[in-house]
């Protein structure tokens, strides 16, 4: 029996198994490059302004700007929970990688609608 063939039978899941490790996969994947994308490229550019016109950014707006780095945390999640979780290992990193985008895309989102009002209150 070959190793694949190991990794898909069991209490894995099977071939429905690897589906939900795959989906968390992409999922947290996904969410990584577009929350950098957003906190290194967007929200330093609506950040901006707001010096100038005295006023300091959302508290929310400003720990999104600090913290978008640690959104790498969750593919790596969801491959420590593949490879060292046990029963239903590839399910739960399923779990990880929705939950990871979940959380982080909301926050994201949140932070850049913040720091929109705070443009729009300096003008």
């Amino acid at each position: 029996m070959s190793l694949l063939q190991r990794m898909l039978k069991g209490a894995t899941g099977g071939a429905v198994g690897l589906g939900a490790l795959v989906l968390g996969l992409v999922c947290s994947g996904v969410t990584a490059v577009l929350v950098t994308a957003m906190g290194a490229a967007l929200l330093p550019r609506l950040l901006a302004p707001l010096p100038e016109a005295g006023m300091a950014p959302s508290a929310l707006s400003a720990a999104f700007a600090s913290a978008y780095p640690w959104v790498w945390a969750g593919p790596v999640l969801v491959g420590l929970v593949a490879v060292f979780g046990r029963r239903l290992r590839y399910w739960m990193a399923g779990v990880v990688g929705v939950a990871s985008m979940l959380l982080w895309g909301s926050f994201a989102v949140v932070a850049m609608y913040l720091s929109l009002f705070s443009q729009a209150a300096a003008i």
